[in-house]
């Protein structure tokens, strides 16, 4: 959004998505300007709070406004309260889609904050609804998203989102499988021919559950009757995009 340099200090301007209105203000000028705009949500809360998010954009972060806060607008809760987001940082980091692997653990700082990186890039979530986005170039992307409205999946989507702005080619499409279930389940739940047609085995009272689920990090999604199918899905995704 290069008209955000054309605001002057003071000025007070509406940009339009197609989630919603989102309202922008810029303070000081020079190289100590910055824009503050905020999201909204669709209906206020008995105590009249409207505000949703609110977005410190610094020059350098111009370019990704609009996108930036076309997401912020889109992932916006339906009602807006002066309470807390409804969500955990650990939650936030396992429901985003921008993560290649959880197998570490979520790592956490002493604030209560979780943190993960990308490549040319990197995301952190605060308790008290703090999400900022990094970019190795130098780009912030900050908000603080208000209301209890702000669950776990609103929150990481915000983040994706961000993540997605400011990430290298690399990012773009990274893919990961699921665990398949294994021996866990009785024999009784599943018909005969609708267990080997769905990936399952059968062993004495139990079934072997083999499905596994390929992901990637730009939405896309798919099934197989094994993990092995699912990898074999999810590389020839990333041939197909061009990865």
């Amino acid at each position: 959004m290069h008209s955000l340099m054309l605001l002057a200090p003071g000025e007070i301007a509406d940009h339009l998505t197609a989630h919603g209105r989102v309202r922008m203000k810029k303070f000081g000028s020079g190289g100590w300007e910055f824009v503050r705009a905020a999201a909204y949500a669709r209906q206020p809360a008995g105590d009249g709070a409207l505000r949703a998010a609110l977005s410190t954009l610094r020059p350098a972060a111009y370019l990704y406004a609009g996108a930036w806060l076309a997401a912020l607008a889109e992932h916006a809760p339906a009602r807006a309260d002066y309470r807390q987001p409804d969500m955990a940082p650990e939650s936030v980091r396992l429901l985003a889609r921008m993560t290649r692997t959880h197998a570490n653990g979520v790592p956490r700082v002493t604030d209560g904050s979780v943190g993960w990186s990308v490549e040319g890039a990197s995301a952190r979530v605060w308790p008290d609804g703090r999400v900022e986005v990094r970019g190795d170039g130098g780009v912030v992307l900050a908000v603080r998203l208000e209301g209890s409205g702000w669950d776990s999946g609103r929150v990481a989507a915000v983040a994706d989102a961000g993540l997605r702005l400011l990430c290298g080619p690399g990012a773009r499409h990274m893919t990961r499988t699921s665990e398949p279930s294994g021996w866990d389940r009785p024999l009784s739940r599943w018909g005969g021919d609708a267990v080997l047609a769905a990936g399952r085995d059968r062993k004495g009272g139990q079934v072997y559950d083999g499905v596994s689920v390929a992901r990637c990090s730009c939405g896309w999604v798919v099934s197989a009757v094994s993990r092995l199918g699912a990898r074999a899905a999810a590389a020839g995704h990333v041939r197909a995009v061009g990865g």
